[in-house]
């Protein structure tokens, strides 16, 4: 007899944990549509990246960026400097020591785009 008791006394023990409230209904999935969106960005040189994704953003002559991932414009090097007669970089000599002033220790250096020259003051080169 206390073996039934037992055995009932789990059953009913059983059941009481297996009604825990209401029975919970299934939510009815609905289907989410994302469309998708493309993204372009003009870059020097007249170079464009773009991009496809469900969110994008576009800067400029930077980048674009769709679904968080950002892809940079290519990156562009400077043309060739267009000095004609000048051969060293005003950057090489700015600063260098010098004898003389003015014009009479006037040296000639490209800036990086044009003719340019650099002239002695106080015992040091000063670029123009």
């Amino acid at each position: 007899m206390k073996h039934s008791v037992v055995v009932m006394a789990a059953f009913v023990s059983l059941s009481l944990l297996g009604c825990g409230g209401p029975a919970m209904e299934a939510e009815e999935l609905g289907e989410v549509s994302q469309e998708l969106t493309t993204c372009s960005a003009t870059c020097s040189g007249g170079q464009t990246v773009s991009c496809t994704g469900t969110t994008c953003s576009a800067t400029q002559y930077s980048g674009v960026t769709c679904d968080g991932v950002f892809t940079p414009c290519p990156p562009t090097y400077p043309p060739p400097p267009t000095c004609d007669y000048a051969p060293v970089s005003c950057y090489d000599i700015q600063g260098d020591k010098c004898f003389g002033s003015g014009t009479s220790s006037r040296r000639n250096c490209c800036d990086g785009e044009y003719n340019s020259w650099c002239v002695c003051s106080s015992g040091r080169y000063v670029c123009i």
